[in-house]
């Protein structure tokens, strides 16, 4: 069974994982991702970023030990702007979404640029220009999502999210682009204070949702949660933290993260750190997964 999953296309990979329990232990097996990544000849890794000077750059960093490709076969040089900004990923099809980043400093004046989005795959150095949201509003977070078993033939199906400051800054503006009308369109806005947003913080996918932590707030009680977004059905919901978490580590550093598929809390006090998995999605029961020096 192994052998034959490592041979699935990354398109049926998500629906393997939902045949059984034994199938999806056997996707996650440490194993498993650099062979099935050879086999379907693609690459995987992460995208990370840094601020210099006022610079952004991007360096991937490959996964797929021991034989990682070379530092440049995925880059972002091959964009039109020579400075851009990640803004999200997917992790389905490799997408990324990016900002023009001297463009984006320049959104305030009346002359706006033509266009400042870009979507782009690196692994094929594909590109396309996307047209501009409200930037007069400030990004507050973005998260992006491509279908798995869409763009058939190069033309790839996706969706991003971004949320923004209003003028009174008293809830979270959203705004949805889908790749099937090309076009952005107002969703309704989010009753959460757009400064409880961890800054700078990359969403979370899990349980087919967008996840991102909060700072407390007035509004929660004082209380640290997690925001959650559906963009298919583009609702939302607040999720409470495990007590241990809030309470006796209130102050210690935490991070959101996926494992195997479920949304997980990294909580770090000194040279400890836990692991919570939300074991019950919908009725938001926390387990501690492990505790590790």
């Amino acid at each position: 069974m192994f052998e034959m999953l490592t041979r699935v296309s990354l398109a049926d990979l998500a629906a393997c994982r939902q045949v059984s329990t034994r199938w999806r232990r056997l996707t996650y097996e440490p194993a498993f991702a650099p062979l099935h990544c050879r086999r379907a000849d693609a690459v995987s890794g992460y995208l990370v970023q840094t601020v210099a000077r006022n610079r952004y750059h991007a360096t991937f960093v490959s996964s797929m030990h021991p034989s990682p490709p070379p530092a440049d076969l995925v880059s972002l040089d091959f964009l039109p702007s020579p400075h851009v900004r990640v803004e999200a990923v997917s992790p389905h099809r490799g997408l990324v979404c990016c900002v023009d980043a001297d463009a984006d400093a320049d959104a305030a004046t009346p002359r706006k640029p033509a266009s400042s989005y870009y979507v782009c795959k690196p692994a094929t150095r594909q590109w396309r220009a996307l047209p501009n949201p409200r930037l007069r509003y400030r990004t507050a977070a973005t998260a992006m999502l491509a279908r798995p078993g869409g763009g058939g033939g190069g033309a790839a199906d996706f969706k991003i999210v971004r949320f923004s400051v209003p003028t009174l800054r008293d809830c979270l503006r959203c705004e949805v682009f889908d790749a099937r009308g090309m076009a952005w369109r107002r969703s309704a806005d989010v009753a959460v204070w757009p400064e409880s947003l961890v800054e700078a913080a990359p969403a979370v996918r899990a349980h087919g949702a967008m996840h991102w932590l909060r700072w407390p707030d007035r509004l929660s009680g004082g209380a640290e949660d997690i925001f959650a977004f559906d963009v298919k059905t583009e609702t939302w919901r607040l999720i409470g933290l495990p007590p241990e978490a809030t309470t006796e580590k209130r102050w210690a550093r935490k991070k959101v993260a996926a494992v195997e598929g479920k949304l997980c809390l990294v909580v770090v006090v000194d040279e400890e750190v836990e692991v919570w998995v939300l074991a019950g999605y919908r009725q938001e029961r926390w387990e501690k997964k492990m505790t590790a020096s």
